[in-house]
């Protein structure tokens, strides 16, 4: 199609715009949403300031096969892991699975998947469609002013706006829902071309060598291709992490062999929230969900497939409340209920790990190294993936009675409470598994 037949197709354009739901962001939250809200039969419209969904990539892509099972992605849009190797300045778990239970995803791919499922839905995509601000009428949401492909500014009215702005939060911050993230991840990556890198293994590296008050990983994702890339927490360090992430190779020198002969064809930056979920995801005629709401795992800076997850509720009840004519906070609060039912418990300890942990010295990550390779592959699975029960925590301190004795123990007691035990650890409990 021609530029000239596409602007024929658009005789709207600058005008006043009318749907059930407006959606402003293209990523995962926002794709998932515009999908959702369109299977309840609302008309849905998706803004996304990018001339391209899926572009650029903003994260390294790793996930959990179970959960792209669930969630209706195809097997060819991600690559399954069988090892898992972590690195402290000097120990060393590693972790083997038959059944490959963690994944790196195709990123675009995935993304522009979902967006043919929400087109397929009945939603419309509008990218190239930056959003300027909400429209606001007696304190509800209304609408929001945007910039069409063409740069013309125009009104786009609904009873429901959902923001998935991702870090930016560009609705939820200038209606004061909140005030902009100040504690995030910075991240840096290479997308590289690597011919001598194990494509089954995936490595996460902890230490200030690496990634002073972050993490640095290798992530293969197929075909030859590893995303290397470095993480800080800002503002807890100053450091750059495209500094360490350009000298990756000689400051972790007994990694060089599998980077031999490698080059990049994409370098990727993004941040991500790290002050935990947000204390409201809702106002009257407005839902915030994905990283807009604080709603990623803190715990290693994970948040695809929460955004896919999020998105959908959301989109799910705003449709349903704008066919209803009721888009009130109250009613949208159900969305909130749903996703903290869910959700809120796993996010509050991944939280709580990350503050400990951000502030390890080499030592202590020595010393987590130590009682890590202790595990079984299913129990640092589970860790990783945040899957927190009492029975697991149980499990991981039978193998690590230490524990008790220390300064964590604060950590397993608050982390138990949070999963529903009243009492403190005792430790006969802890022994008998009970």
């Amino acid at each position: 199609m021609t530029a000239e037949a596409g602007e024929a197709m658009d005789p709207t354009a600058g005008e006043t715009r009318r749907y059930d739901v407006l959606v402003v962001g293209g990523g995962p939250a926002g794709l998932s949403a515009a999908e959702a809200a369109a299977k309840t039969g609302a008309r849905v419209a998706l803004l996304e300031r990018r001339k391209e969904i899926g572009y650029p990539v903003h994260t390294s892509g790793g996930s959990w096969i179970s959960d792209m099972k669930a969630l209706g992605i195809p097997s060819d849009l991600y690559h399954p892991i069988r090892g898992v190797t972590f690195l402290s300045p000097n120990r060393s778990a590693r972790f083997d699975y038959d059944e490959p239970v963690c994944c790196v995803l195709d990123v675009r791919g995935v993304y522009q998947y979902v967006a043919g499922r929400a087109v397929a839905a009945g939603a419309e995509l509008h990218p190239g469609s930056p959003v300027e601000r909400p429209i606001v009428e007696d304190g509800r949401i209304v609408g929001v002013l945007a910039k069409d492909h063409r740069n013309r500014v125009g009104e786009w009215r609904a009873p429901v706006v959902i923001d998935a702005s991702g870090f930016s939060s560009t609705l939820v911050t200038r209606v004061g829902l909140r005030k902009g993230f100040q504690r995030y991840g910075y991240g840096a990556e290479y997308d590289l071309m690597a011919p001598n890198y194990d494509q089954g293994m995936l490595y996460l590296i902890m230490g200030s060598q690496v990634a002073p008050s972050g993490y640095a990983w290798a992530f293969p994702r197929g075909r030859g291709r590893v995303r290397l890339g470095v993480g800080v927490i800002r503002p807890d360090v100053d450091a750059d992490a495209r500094e360490y992430l350009d000298t990756f190779t000689e400051r972790l020198p007994n990694l060089a062999p599998d980077f031999k002969g490698a080059s990049p064809v994409e370098y990727h930056t993004g941040l991500f929230p790290s002050e935990g979920v947000v204390e409201s995801f809702v106002r009257d005629g407005l839902i915030a969900t994905g990283d807009a709401a604080g709603q990623g795992s803190t715990l290693v800076g994970e948040g695809i497939r929460f955004a896919l997850y999020s998105g959908a509720m959301a989109g799910a009840v705003a449709g349903e409340a704008a066919l209803a004519g009721d888009p009130s906070a109250e009613r949208l609060a159900r969305y909130e209920r749903q996703w903290r039912a869910r959700f809120g418990r796993e996010m509050e300890i991944s939280y709580t790990v990350n503050q400990r942990i951000a502030r390890w010295t080499d030592a202590q990550w020595d010393e987590g190294m130590d009682l890590l390779a202790r595990l079984t592959p299913a129990q640092a699975a589970e860790l990783l993936r945040g899957d927190y029960s009492v029975s697991l925590f149980l499990a991981v301190l039978r193998r690590n009675p230490s524990l008790l004795r220390t300064g964590a123990r604060k950590f397993f007691d608050l982390a138990m409470q949070r999963l529903g035990k009243s009492t403190p650890l005792t430790d006969a409990e802890v022994a008998t598994g009970a």
